[in-house]
């Protein structure tokens, strides 16, 4: 029956043949809007000519138009929303390791960092280790109480009120820098503190160390072979043992040699080493300069008399090989590989 009833009073009608309630619907529709695609049926039911005599078909018919044309009006709406909200980027920090009240999360000049406060809970905000807040505008200044020292921002809720924004503005060497918050009240995931970490900045700090700690083993490294080679140039080249001694014996070494530019005397098991002087034309002393290396006592230079003392105890050393300057061509170092240069000349 009812069925027969709705066949007698409705039949469906092609797109094209729409009445006002169609151009309602276009009227609604963005024409130019890339983001909002409504598709519009191919046919509607519309009343007969029986149907069209019933005033109760009449107002059902109306009430249809009506419901369909506010269908295509929320439709509308939300689309054109949807681009707004896709382009929010708000941003929870994360929970650190050891508490969650202790958060992080990296600068992102374009997000919108989320703060949850709690009422009587003090809240840190800590910016980067060179940076400076410079200014600070609290959407509301009477909720809540904010006191920036140095690079850290303290919020505290002074009641429990709504959500409000804040924006930070920093300086330091990267420039000036802009934070924005919104800050909320007794939600879940109460904060106590919020560190800001910058990757890019710090992947290039690192990259610095890196460089500097491998300029550094370079430099120790080169350092390792010069004084390797300086020390080498102590028994380099033609030895002169033509050593003669007169005197106690306590005090002889084992061994007396030069190259010419050191004079090496031995004294093996780390034997106690006398005093050493250089004995001048007209017969003054004057001490000499030396170092020990293992066995070895090392004379930056080479004498034609040498009188070592201890005591009262002397010995008289002699050099009796033919002078001589096997380097001709100085380097300014005593090592034919290792040359000295001045700067600036």
């Amino acid at each position: 029956m009812f069925v027969k009833l709705f066949k007698t009073t409705w039949i469906a009608k092609p797109r094209a043949s729409w009445g006002v309630a169609d151009l309602a619907v276009s009227a609604l529709t963005p024409k130019a809007s890339p983001a909002v695609a409504v598709e519009r049926p191919q046919s509607a039911m519309v009343l007969t000519e029986a149907g069209g005599k019933s005033r109760l078909w009449r107002g059902v018919a109306k009430i249809y138009e009506r419901i369909f044309a506010l269908s295509l009006v929320g439709l509308v709406i939300a689309g054109a929303a949807a681009p707004f909200g896709a382009a929010r980027a708000s941003e929870v920090p994360a929970p650190g390791s050891k508490d969650s009240r202790l958060r992080n999360v990296n600068y992102d000049v374009n997000n919108v960092v989320v703060l949850n406060g709690r009422f009587r809970h003090a809240l840190e905000i800590q910016f980067g280790p060179n940076e400076t807040v410079t200014q600070a505008a609290l959407g509301d200044t009477v909720s809540w109480q904010i006191a920036p020292v140095s690079n850290v921002i303290f919020l505290k809720p002074r009641e429990k009120a709504q959500g409000t924004n804040l924006i930070v503005l920093t300086s330091g060497p990267a420039g000036t820098r802009t934070y924005h918050f919104q800050l909320s009240m007794g939600a879940p995931g109460t904060m106590y503190g919020v560190r800001f970490h910058y990757p890019h900045q710090e992947a290039a700090t690192a990259a610095m160390m890196a460089a500097v700690n491998q300029a550094e083993l370079a430099q120790a490294a080169e350092g390792g072979v010069v004084k390797q080679a300086l020390d080498h140039a102590v028994i380099e080249g033609a030895r002169n043992y033509k050593y003669r001694v007169e005197g106690s014996s306590d005090l002889q070494p084992s061994e007396i040699s030069d190259n010419g530019e050191f004079t090496v005397l031995r004294y093996p098991g780390h034997a106690d080493i006398p005093s050493i002087f250089a004995v001048d034309p007209d017969g003054s002393e004057t001490i000499v300069p030396y170092d020990v290396r293992d066995d070895f006592v090392v004379i930056h230079a080479v004498y034609r008399q040498l009188r070592l003392r201890r005591g009262n105890i002397v010995l008289c050393v002699y050099n009796e090989g033919a002078p001589r300057n096997d380097r001709g061509d100085r380097t300014g170092t005593v090592s034919n590989v290792v040359e000295r240069h001045v700067k600036g000349q």
